[in-house]
C-alpha cells in the first residue's frame, strides 16, 4: 500500500512530471533533480514540518527504495555532520554530503547539499569529485543508533542544503528562501523547483 501510494504521488502532479522531460541532460554547471523523472511530483514544501528532533530542516522526496539518487550539483564529497567512515549518522542513516565546486541556479560554491536515508553506503569517500547527475545512492529508509538499521518510515531521499561560510544569511539569499541561522540550513524546495524549469536558451550571436 505504501508504494502504491508513493507511485500515485509521483504521477499526481502532470505539471512537475513534464517539466521534468530531460531534467538530467542540462548544461555542465546546472543544477539538476536528485531522482529520476517520474518522482518530479513526489515532494512538498515540507520545511519546518515538526520532528522528534526538532522542526525539519529540508525536503523529502518520496520514491522506492533503491530508486537512484544523482548529485544536484558537481562538487566534492565531504564528511557529513556526525556520520562515521560509512556515512552513518542517527537522524540520517546512511548519508552522503556534497560540496558545490560552482554556483548552479540558487546554489552557490561552497554551500553543501546532504542526501540521507539512503539504502545503503555510498561508493564514493571523502575527496570524490562528481558531476551534477552522477548517481551517488539509492533511496531507503535507513535511520537510528545502530548502523544499519531500517527505520519504520516511507523510503525517502531526504535532501538538506547548506549555506557554505557566511552564505546562509537571509540577507545573502535571493528573497524567500528560508533560512536557518542556527545551523545554516536553506530551504531546498524552491531549489528543487528550479531544477525543474526549463533552461533558458542562450541568445543567438
Amino acid at each position: 500500500m505504501i508504494l502504491a501510494g508513493l507511485a500515485a504521488l509521483a504521477l499526481s502532479d502532470e505539471g512537475l512530471r513534464e517539466r521534468a522531460t530531460g531534467l538530467l541532460s542540462r548544461e555542465p554547471g546546472e543544477a539538476v533533480f536528485p531522482l529520476p523523472p517520474e518522482y518530479a511530483g513526489a515532494f512538498t514544501d515540507d520545511w519546518g514540518a515538526p520532528r522528534e528532533q526538532g522542526s525539519h530542516e529540508g525536503t523529502d522526496i518520496y520514491a522506492p527504495e533503491g530508486t537512484p539518487v544523482y548529485s544536484v550539483t558537481s562538487g566534492t564529497v565531504a564528511g557529513a555532520f556526525g556520520s562515521n567512515d560509512a556515512g552513518w549518522n542517527t537522524l540520517g542513516g546512511y548519508t552522503v554530503m556534497i560540496r558545490a565546486d560552482r554556483d548552479a541556479g540558487p546554489v552557490r560554491r561552497g554551500d553543501r547539499l546532504y542526501y540521507a536515508h539512503l539504502s545503503e553506503p555510498t561508493p564514493l569517500s571523502p575527496g570524490d569529485r562528481v558531476e551534477a547527475g552522477d548517481p551517488i545512492g539509492t533511496v531507503g529508509r535507513t535511520a537510528g543508533e545502530i548502523p544499519g538499521t531500517v527505520a519504520d518510515f516511507p523510503p525517502h531521499l531526504h535532501l538538506g542544503w547548506y549555506g557554505g561560510l557566511g552564505g546562509f544569511l537571509g540577507a545573502e539569499r535571493e528573497e524567500g528562501y528560508e533560512t536557518s541561522r542556527s545551523s545554516g540550513a536553506i530551504n531546498p524546495y524552491r531549489l528543487l523547483l528550479y531544477t525543474l524549469e526549463p533552461q533558458q536558451e542562450s541568445p543567438q550571436g
